[in-house]
């Protein structure tokens, strides 16, 4: 059965990723958001671009790329059951990125910890993609592929000169409570086997998961060296989760931050229509009226 549905599957999200066509039911939803190896970090580099590291600050200062910026996505949420929501104002969001250095007219790389993080480089991607940013890389493996192959490391550390961007918001990139609830979309919580049958280790306020999702670990989107794993496996982890990479996909967690990697993951191996819920379980979980299951 699994066989029979994964190669009709496999053929049309590959014709996706190359055409960059969405299904017959989903207009497609494109994040620029380019996957880079160290070579092709390099290159970005070369040209100038921004660099956002997003691993935390001990091991920032223990060695980072050349002209790197810490990036903290709690900077740019907000609080209690809201700690996942990003702020309000999107031009006070581009902002704050600007005061990194990112700059609407240059490409700006992010990179994190690859396997050994929870994903924030993700979010640093996806949040630069919702506001608007027509050129953001993102540095398969992480540090960690860059410093093995013998690429420059700095301990050094300047405040990047202020950059221009201006927020054009994009709704297409980003869930809300309220869109959950839709016919169309097909929910995924990307955390732990053991959060999604009830544990809760980072202090959702109710145990277990949104009624009617599926459960994709997001590590499992990553191979052992903290790369993206190829669309193959993308497309066999979503038929065995029973998800339809032609319909439209919400993806979400405990505060939005593992599940927008899990959303930059599916969108750079081709899925049509991908959606983080930043609010996540920390939003969903704190309304006694919102549906949960275990």
């Amino acid at each position: 059965m699994l066989l029979r549905w994964l190669a009709p599957l496999t053929f049309v999200a590959l014709t996706l990723f190359s055409a960059g066509a969405g299904g017959a039911g989903v207009p497609p939803v494109r994040m620029p958001i380019r996957i880079v190896d160290v070579r092709g970090a390099a290159s970005i580099l070369q040209r100038g671009a921004a660099v956002l590291d997003a691993r935390d600050a001990a091991s920032f200062a223990q060695g980072h790329l050349p002209g790197a910026q810490m990036y903290a996505w709690q900077a740019f949420t907000g609080e209690g059951a809201a700690r996942g929501r990003l702020k309000a104002d999107p031009r006070a969001l581009a902002q704050q990125v600007a005061a990194l250095g990112v700059d609407g007219g240059r490409p700006t790389l992010v990179y994190g910890s690859g396997a050994g993080g929870w994903g924030e480089e993700g979010h640093a991607a996806w949040m630069l993609a919702l506001l608007g940013h027509p050129d953001v890389a993102l540095l398969d493996g992480g540090f960690t592929a860059w410093k093995s192959a013998g690429r420059p490391v700095v301990t050094s550390h300047a405040r990047a000169a202020m950059g221009r961007f201006d927020a054009r918001w994009r709704d297409d990139l980003v869930a809300r409570k309220a869109d959950l609830g839709a016919a169309r979309a097909q929910v995924i919580d990307v955390r732990s086997g053991l959060e999604f049958r009830g544990s809760t280790p980072y202090g959702e306020a109710r145990g277990g998961h949104i009624a009617g999702a599926r459960h994709i670990d997001w590590r499992t989107l990553l191979d052992e060296r903290g790369r993206l794993v190829p669309s193959s496996r993308v497309l066999r982890l979503l038929a065995d989760a029973g998800i339809d990479p032609n319909r439209e996909i919400i993806t979400y967690c405990t505060c939005g931050v593992r599940s927008a990697m899990a959303a930059v993951a599916l969108a750079s191996r081709g899925v049509g229509s991908v959606r983080n819920y930043d609010g996540s379980l920390a939003e969903w979980s704190a309304d006694p009226d919102a549906p949960m299951e275990r």
